[in-house]
C-alpha cells in the first residue's frame, strides 16, 4: 500500500540550537498538537523489535496500538521516530524533524509525517489528519521561533488546569508568617503551582526550579518537605536509570525501594544507589490542584539531554553515528549494557569502527575527530539502539542521599523509611563524629544532673550547627555525636562551625571549663538502613570515621589531607595545621593520610579581647 506522506518547510529566525531543546520536547508538544495521552506497557520478553513499550492511545476517533521505537536523532540536527502499529487504521507511520542551519543564522525546519494505512479506503483520512498535523507542528514552530525571537509566551505554557487561590495563599501565610521561611522560594513555589503548565507540575524537581527562578536550591527543598506538611504537594520518590538517567518508576514511599531497579528502554538493571538512582520529586495535592500524571510521549531527545546521538541499527547491519561536535571524552552506550569511551579529539582520525557482539563493544576505547563518524556493526541476533552520550552531564536532581540529610526529613518524615532488611548503597558520604572530652571528671565535679544537662544542652549546639551547614545528626551515643554529610566541604566548614560555637556555649555553661571537644571527619561509599526506627549509616567508611575522629586532641579537627588539599583559601585561613598524619584501620588496605588541625584563632581569646 502506498504510504502517504505530508511534509512542510519553515524558516525560523532562531538558530537550530536554539529551536532544538524547544521542538524536541516531544511530550509537550503532543500535548498540544494530538492531545490524546497514553498507555505504556513494557513489550514481552524475547521480542526481536527494537521497540520496547506498546502504547495504547486514541486519535482521530480510533482507537490504536502500537509499538514504541527508541527515537533517533543528532544534536542540534535531525531527529525522528518510527512506529509499527499494532492494531488501529495504519500499519505504521514515521515522523521527523530537520534542522538545516541558513544563510542568516536562523534555521529551515523540515517537518515530515509518513503513514502508512491498513487499507486503501482510509487513504483520504491519513491525509486529512497527517496535513492536520504537520501543520500544527509547523504553528508550534513559529511559535517557538516568537517565543525566542521575540520573547513572547511559550507556547508550553498550556494547558494549564486551574488552581485553588485559597489553599495557596493559606501556604504562604503558613509558610513565610509563621514557619518564617524564605518569601522569595516560597513565592517561586506558589507561583509554579498557581501559573505553571501541567507538563510541569507532574514532576516538580526542587533544585531545578530554583535554578530557573534564582532562589536556593537547598530552601526550595526545605520549603517543599514544609509543603507537604500542609497538604499543598506530595512527595514522589523517582527510581532513575543511570544510563538514560530518566525515571524509570516512581514511588510515595523509600519503604517501596527495593535493592535493584530496571530500565525498560535501556534493557538495563541496577543497584539502587541513594545518591543516584533515587530522586524527590514533587506534585501538586489533588486539592490544591488537579494534575493528571498522564504521559504523552515517552521518547524524545529533550527528556535525555546528554545523549548527543541516538540510532537503531538493525541485527548484522552496520550504522554510522556522527561523533559530537565538540572535543572531549564521550561513552557508546549499546542496549543491554555494552559501553566503549569514545574520546573526540581534533588530532584523532574521521571515522572510527566499533563491533558489538554478545554483550560487549569491542575496542573498548575510540578516537574520532570532531564531526567524524563512529561505524558501528551490531552482530547480535536483534536490533539495539545505541547511543553517544556526554560524561558527568548536570542532572539538578535532589537526591535521596540529600533529602535524608535534611533536618526536616528527618522531622516531618521519621516514618518514611527504608525496608529493614533492604540496605541500600550511598556512593560518596561524609560522616563526622564529634567527642566530649572532659566527661569523666564533668561527672565527678558536678554531679549527674548537671552533667547530663551540659551534655544535653551541647547536643542542642552541635545540632543547630550541623542543620545549618547541610548536614544532619544520624544518632548521638553517650556524650558523641554522629552526623552525615551530602559532601567533604560542607562536613569541614561545619566542624570548623561546631568548634567555634561549642567553645563560646562552655564560657558560659556551668563546669564548661571542664570540658573540650574534639571532631574527625571521612568520606567515602556508606550503606544506609532502617534502625531503631530511624535511618542510619554503617560500613567501612563510618569505622574510619570513628578512627579518625579517635586522631584528634582536644579542640582539633581530623580529617582527610586530600580534602584539605581542595579546601579553598578562605576555608584554609580558618584553620591552623598541626601535622600530617598516617593511621591505618583494619580491614583496609592502604593508609589513611590525614590532616590535624585546630582553629587558626582561639575562640575564648578573641572573645576575652573583644570584652575588654
Amino acid at each position: 500500500m502506498r504510504s502517504v506522506v505530508v511534509t512542510s518547510t519553515i524558516t525560523l529566525a532562531s538558530a537550530p540550537p536554539d529551536v532544538w531543546p524547544l521542538i524536541t520536547d516531544t511530550d509537550r508538544a503532543n500535548r498540544l498538537i494530538v492531545g490524546g495521552s497514553n498507555v505504556y506497557t513494557p513489550i514481552e520478553p524475547g521480542s526481536k523489535s527494537s521497540a520496547r513499550f506498546v502504547v495504547e492511545t486514541r486519535a482521530a476517533g480510533f482507537s490504536m496500538s502500537y509499538e514504541e521505537a527508541p527515537f533517533e536523532w543528532t544534536l542540534n540536527k535531525s531527529f525522528s521516530v518510527y512506529r509499527r502499529m499494532r492494531s488501529g487504521p495504519l500499519l505504521a507511520y514515521t515522523y521527523g524533524v530537520t534542522l538545516e542551519p541558513s544563510r542568516d543564522g536562523g534555521t529551515v525546519a523540515t517537518l515530515r509525517l509518513e503513514l502508512e494505512p491498513r487499507h486503501w479506503a482510509l487513504r483520504p483520512i491519513a491525509q486529512l489528519q497527517g496535513k492536520r498535523i504537520v501543520a500544527g507542528m509547523a504553528r508550534l514552530a513559529e511559535s517557538i521561533d516568537a517565543h525566542l525571537r521575540d520573547s513572547a509566551p511559550s507556547p508550553y505554557l498550556k494547558p494549564s488546569s486551574p488552581a485553588n487561590e485559597e489553599r495557596l495563599e493559606f501556604a504562604r501565610r503558613e509558610l513565610v508568617g509563621k514557619r518564617g521561611l524564605d518569601a522569595r522560594v516560597v513565592d517561586a513555589i506558589v507561583e509554579l503551582i498557581r501559573t505553571g503548565p501541567d507538563a510541569d507540575l507532574v514532576r516538580i524537581r526542587p533544585f531545578e526550579l530554583a535554578h530557573d527562578r534564582g532562589v536556593d536550591g537547598r530552601e526550595t527543598l526545605r520549603a517543599l518537605l514544609h509543603a507537604v506538611t500542609l497538604g499543598i504537594v506530595e512527595l514522589r520518590w523517582a527510581l532513575v536509570c543511570p544510563s538514560c538517567r530518566t525515571a524509570n518508576d516512581q514511588v510515595t514511599s523509600l519503604a517501596e525501594v527495593g535493592g535493584e531497579g530496571h530500565c525498560q528502554l535501556c534493557d538495563l538493571s541496577y543497584g539502587i544507589e541513594l545518591d543516584r538512582a533515587v530522586e524527590a520529586t514533587f506534585v501538586p495535592h489533588p486539592s490544591v490542584r488537579e494534575v493528571t500524571n498522564q504521559m504523552f510521549c515517552i521518547g524524545g531527545p529533550w527528556r535525555t539531554p546528554h545523549v548527543v546521538v541516538q540510532a537503531v541499527v538493525d541485527e548484522g547491519t552496520e550504522r554510522s553515528l556522527e561523533a559530537p561536535s565538540e572535543p572531549g571524552r564521550y561513552r557508546l552506550f549499546a542496549r543491554g549494557g555494552a559501553v566503549a569511551s569514545v574520546d573526540v579529539a581534533a588530532d584523532a582520525p574521521s571515522r572510527a569502527e566499533a563491533r558489538l557482539e554478545g554483550d560487549a563493544l569491542s575496542p573498548a576505547e575510540l578516537r574520532v575527530a570532531p564531526g567524524g563518524q563512529v561505524a558501528v556493526t551490531n552482530a547480535t541476533g536483534a536490533p539495539l539502539h545505541l547511543k553517544i552520550e556526554r560524561l558527568g552531564y548536570a542532572t539538578l536532581a535532589a537526591t535521596a542521599h540529600v533529602v535524608t540529610t535534611m533536618s526536616e526529613f528527618r522531622r516531618f518524615f521519621s516514618k518514611d523509611l527504608l525496608k529493614p532488611s533492604t540496605p541500600l548503597k550511598v556512593a560518596s558520604s561524609t560522616i563526622l563524629f564529634s567527642d566530649l572530652t572532659g566527661s569523666t571528671a564533668l561527672y565527678t565535679a558536678a554531679g549527674d544532673a548537671a552533667a547530663f544537662r551540659l551534655v544535653d544542652d551541647h547536643f542542642d549546639v552541635l545540632r543547630k550547627v550541623i542543620d545549618a551547614h547541610g548536614g544532619v545528626v544520624v544518632k548521638t551515643m553517650g556524650d558523641a555525636v554522629m552526623a552525615s554529610f551530602v559532601e567533604p566541604l560542607g562536613g569541614v566548614r561545619a566542624a570548623i562551625a561546631c568548634l567555634h560555637a561549642f567553645e563560646k556555649f562552655r564560657v558560659d555553661a556551668d563546669n564548661g571549663e571542664l570540658t573540650g571537644i574534639k571532631l574527625g571527619l571521612f568520606a567515602g561509599p556508606c550503606y544506609v538502613v532502617t534502625a531503631n526506627d530511624a535511618i542510619d549509616y554503617f560500613g567501612q567508611t563510618v569505622n574510619c570515621a570513628a578512627r579518625v575522629q579517635h586522631c584528634a586532641e582536644t579542640g582539633e579537627i581530623v580529617f582527610e589531607e586530600d580534602v584539605y588539599a581542595r579546601l579553598p583559601d578562605e576555608d584554609k585561613a580558618k584553620l591552623r595545621l598541626l601535622e600530617r598524619v598516617e593511621t591505618r584501620v583494619k580491614g583496609v588496605e592502604h593508609a589513611l593520610r590525614l590532616v590535624r588541625t585546630r582553629l587558626a584563632v582561639d575562640v575564648v581569646s578573641e572573645r576575652a579581647t573583644r570584652a575588654g
